[in-house]
Order: structure tokens, then C-alpha cells, then sequence
């Protein structure tokens, strides 16, 4: 297993000798490299996700990379309940002022809305909540997650291209070529032509088709 999705993250700062760059902005600098670049390396295909709902919560992040939600189970009392997922986002607007939203119920109806999930009713206690999409290599949603292909394979490739964009865009705005965003950009490059080679190996089992 490779290191968790927080520890990732908190490393970024110290790759880079910043150590305001706060958890919250580097994990956004790092889901947008996971958008951006997993179209080059996998072709979409139908994956599973899992999140754990919290008591008084009804909206969810996505991963990155995901595309369209296929199916959606619930766990409860041990079980595996489908959750239907709405035509549209109104439905559950519409459901919403019918029933009260906040029971004891286990979810029952799923929506996309943007890139969160919303689920009705609102969960009042942690169940866990299976997602199966189309996505191209969908990122972390759990930051003790270390079995993501991010955390793992992708792991150098991801630094690399965070470190680059933060210091890029936002470090070094004035300066685009400072030494850094060079160097992180050739390491950034370099991974990612490591990445794409292992992706299409014919002579020898590719680390990314682990991960279809």
C-alpha cells in the first residue's frame, strides 16, 4: 500500500518549504492535476467508491476524474440497499418538502449536483455508501485512503504536477520561470512519460491496468 491521501497532501508543503500552504488549497491544486491528466492515462471505465455519511450532512465531494454515477448502494443493519438515483436534482427538492428530510432511514434517494453528491434523507448517523461510476482514475475522498492509484503508482507523477501548478499559479505568479517551476515542471514531465509507457507496456503486465 503506498501512503495515506492526508499524508500526501501534508507533503506537499514540505517538498516545497512552505509550510503555510494549508491542506485545504493544496488538495484542490491536486484534484485538478487528477482531472486534467487521467484522461491521458486511462480511458473511462466503471469503477467503485466509497464514503461513510456523517449525522446532518447530505452533501458529499465526488472524486475527481468522475464522470456519470451507475449505481448507488447503501449499507444497513449488515445489508446492501439500492439507492435510487434521481432523473433530476428537483426531484429531491420536490421529495424534500413531502417527508421530513432528517430520519432515521437509511438514504433512499441519490442525486448529482455539480460535483457533490446529495443524499435524501439526511443521514442521521455513519453509513456506508457504495459508488459505482464512470470515471477515468477517480482521486482520494478519504484522507486515510492509501490503496487509491494516486497514493500508489501515480503517487511521484501527483507530486510532481502539484508542486509544479502551485508554484506556477500561485507561488511564483510574477516569475514563471523561476528555478522551482522549472524543476518541478521536468520532474513533472519525466513522470509522466514513466506513467504513459507503463500504461501502454505490451511486452510486460502494465501497473495500470491494475487499476481498470
Amino acid at each position: 500500500m503506498g501512503q495515506s491521501w492526508g499524508d500526501f497532501l501534508d507533503s506537499i508543503p514540505f517538498r516545497l518549504n512552505r509550510d503555510d500552504l494549508g491542506r485545504e488549497l493544496v488538495e484542490e491544486f491536486a484534484n485538478e492535476q487528477i482531472i486534467l491528466y487521467g484522461p491521458q492515462l486511462f480511458a473511462p471505465s466503471e469503477t467503485t467508491n466509497y464514503i461513510n455519511t456523517q449525522p446532518g450532512q447530505f452533501f458529499y465531494k465526488l472524486p475527481a476524474g468522475f464522470q456519470r454515477l451507475t449505481f448507488v448502494r447503501v449499507q444497513y443493519n449488515g445489508v446492501w440497499i439500492p439507492v435510487t438515483i434521481a432523473d433530476r436534482y428537483t426531484d429531491i427538492l420536490t421529495v424534500d418538502v413531502l417527508q421530513p428530510p432528517f430520519t432515521s432511514l437509511p438514504v433512499s434517494l441519490a442525486s448529482v449536483y455539480g460535483l457533490q453528491l446529495r443524499l435524501f434523507p439526511t443521514p442521521n448517523a455513519q453509513f456506508p455508501v457504495e459508488l459505482t461510476m464512470m470515471a477515468t482514475a477517480p482521486g482520494p475522498t478519504d484522507y486515510e485512503d492509501t490503496t487509491n492509484f494516486w497514493t500508489n503508482d501515480g503517487n511521484v507523477f501527483l507530486r510532481a504536477a502539484t508542486c509544479f501548478a502551485i508554484c506556477e499559479e500561485y507561488l511564483d505568479q510574477a516569475n514563471p520561470q523561476s528555478a522551482r517551476v522549472v524543476k518541478w515542471g521536468e520532474r513533472r514531465d519525466m513522470a509522466l512519460s514513466l506513467l504513459q509507457v507503463q500504461a501502454h507496456a505490451v511486452t510486460q503486465p502494465s501497473i495500470i491496468r491494475q487499476w481498470l
